[in-house]
């Protein structure tokens, strides 16, 4: 697959602001027919908090309110144009969008560069270039739209489960799936806060990289999820983990295709470039970013990092009740290169006051099961690691006694 441009950067915030928070959204190719994308859509912008606009010749009307015949009879140049039309006609209606000023496009459209097609893929290459040329930021094709909680903006055609109004640890998820980033967001339901779910689809325009640049410095969310194919500038994608890094955001990954057969699949299903798989954990542990192995772990972690407060060392002190418990924590540890430092004579000096001689003072700490009949000696060693400079990461404290009891 070719593609005849490949940007060095990453858009700002400021690039992608009137795109993924729209003051403004228009509904192009909306529909009374019951399935359209066009009337799902607008069911969608029931809640929005901004201004939302009908756009089809074929209606005066809508549901009782006004339904233009194209963008520029709009009342103002809309800040999002979500683009529910065949793959024929969007091209057109991606001209009209830039002529009018519009901010960005959303297009569900497939049938481009994802079906390796010569034609298909010089289509997508169109688009790309009136992204370039005009300034109009696109996201997708092949993608199935965007959600913005702050707002109550659903830009999607999937019925999605609400997002209540996210709370100050919210989670923003990106993901290249459009299907698995709105499942990640019915995470709602169990008590998780989401500021955003952005889909990339295949990524004319606006791509992974660069909705992880917004998220970056992004007040609505704490911490980034993002469900990950690949892409054919992976130095972008290490320049937007650095920006998240620097900005006290934490990326959180969880990269698929990573067998022969899904990066092959990953072609099909939105054109992206797999790419090694040890390669990309290289480049994103690298830029700081938290990468999981499991689809299943990525909203938790994330959840987890956008509450816990930033680590003030590079070190980690343990302390438990079990020793197996210590031994295991500590395997992790190394598996993951994080520092174990051993504590100052001071802090070891309080650690040996009340820990049997039978337990370890050491790092990690095991303070035995005699902590039942000394109830305070598991706080009291806990705060002596916490007070090390150089262990100050964070100590195990969620380990209760009575969960490592012999």
């Amino acid at each position: 697959m070719k593609n005849q441009y490949r940007r060095s950067g990453v858009f700002s915030r400021d690039q992608l602001v009137r795109l993924l928070h729209p003051a403004s959204i228009a509904v192009i190719g909306a529909s009374t027919r019951p399935g359209a994308f066009g009337r799902q859509v607008l069911a969608n912008m029931a809640h929005y908090t901004g201004r939302s606009y009908a756009v089809n010749a074929r209606y005066e009307t809508i549901d009782g309110r006004a339904c233009y015949p194209n963008v520029r009879a709009l009342p103002e140049a809309p800040d999002c144009a979500v683009i529910c039309a065949a793959r024929e006609a969007v091209e057109e209606i991606v001209l009209d969008c830039a002529r009018a000023g519009a901010g960005g496009a959303i297009i569900f459209a497939s049938g481009y560069a994802e079906t390796g097609k010569e034609d298909r893929i010089i289509q997508q290459d169109r688009l790309a270039a009136i992204a370039r040329d005009t300034g109009l930021r696109i996201v997708g094709p092949n993608c199935i739209g965007v959600a913005n909680a702050l707002l109550d903006s659903r830009a999607t055609f999937m019925d999605i489960t609400p997002i209540p109004r996210p709370n100050g640890h919210a989670v923003g998820i990106i993901s290249q799936s459009g299907a698995l980033g709105m499942a990640l967001a019915q995470g709602v339901m169990r008590g998780l806060s989401v500021s955003h779910v952005l889909t990339s689809g295949n990524s004319c325009d606006v791509d992974m990289a660069d909705f992880v640049n917004y998220l970056a410095a992004d007040p609505g969310a704490r911490s980034v999820a993002c469900v990950f194919e690949g892409m054919a500038t992976p130095d972008r994608m290490l320049l937007a983990a650095e920006n998240a890094r620097a900005a006290g955001k934490p990326l959180i990954v969880f990269k698929m295709a990573t067998g022969e057969q899904g990066a092959a699949a990953a072609l099909s299903h939105t054109g992206s470039l797999a790419g090694s798989n040890a390669s990309y954990r290289a480049i994103l542990r690298h830029a700081g970013a938290i990468v999981v192995d499991e689809f299943e772990a990525l909203m938790e972690t994330a959840a987890f990092f956008a509450k816990a407060p930033p680590p003030k060392a590079a070190g980690a002190a343990i302390v438990a009740a079990s020793g197996g418990a210590a031994i295991m924590a500590a395997d992790r540890a190394e598996q993951h290169g994080v520092l174990m430092p051993q504590p100052v004579p001071e802090v070891r000096a309080v650690l040996e006051s009340r820990i049997p001689e039978f337990g370890s003072s050491r790092n990690p700490c095991d303070v035995t099961a005699q902590i039942l009949s000394d109830p305070e000696a598991l706080a009291v060693c806990a705060t002596a690691l916490l007070s090390d400079p150089h262990a100050r990461a964070g100590a195990n404290r969620h380990l209760r006694p009575i969960e490592f009891a012999t």
